[in-house]
């Protein structure tokens, strides 16, 4: 009998690969990226029911891929704990005093720390933490440092589609007058963004 898991997961990175686009948001925006739970959803990644308000964004990842930082920071700090996020890196931004946490990676790129810019690699994807072992990248925006990264711990968090400005591209110039985050993951086909 096949795993539910595993069938699950072939049909989200199937979904990936056909361009599937999050409700409400444009295809140019995001070329291959799958929201699997989003900012305050009572469904996990598993597509089962959560008990409490989901406090980041789940965004589906083939394990091993790239975890990019979705804006300049500063590591601080590194992320170990298996009951919740598992294998992870909490991002500083102080000019706009907002954290980005990144969870469920196999393992990080980074050290405790260290500057990172956007769209620098910072972990590869997985299904470290509470996952239900399906691979993808839990990104929550943050208030304040980013602490529990529990269901129902809305207390500093902020819904991060709400500064998606779209795909990571190294020609663009971001704004330095407030946070604005590009995907976390590489998108499929380049780095197209709507907003340019």
């Amino acid at each position: 009998m096949t795993d539910p898991r595993a069938l699950l997961a072939a049909v989200l990175m199937t979904a990936a690969a056909s361009g599937a686009t999050p409700v409400g948001v444009s295809a140019e925006q995001t070329p291959g990226v799958v929201i699997l739970s989003p900012y305050r959803s009572l469904l996990g990644a598993n597509a089962r029911p959560r008990l409490l308000p989901h406090p980041g964004v789940d965004i589906a990842a083939p394990a091993g891929t790239p975890v990019l930082a979705a804006a300049d920071g500063i590591v601080t700090p590194l992320i170990d704990f298996e009951p919740g996020c598992g294998v992870g890196v909490i991002l500083a931004h102080p000019a706009f005093k907002h954290w980005t946490a990144y969870c469920h990676m196999t393992r990080t790129l980074v050290a405790n720390g260290q500057t990172v810019s956007r769209g620098e690699p910072i972990g590869l994807s997985g299904t470290s933490g509470n996952s239900a072992s399906i691979p993808h990248v839990h990104l929550e925006l943050c208030t304040r440092p980013c602490a529990s990264h529990r269901d129902g711990d809305l207390a500093g968090t902020q819904n991060p589609l709400a500064v998606v400005v779209g795909c990571y591209d190294p020609e663009r110039t971001y704004p330095i007058n407030r946070l604005v985050l590009t995907w976390p993951l590489p998108c499929r086909g380049g780095t197209v963004d709507a907003n340019r």
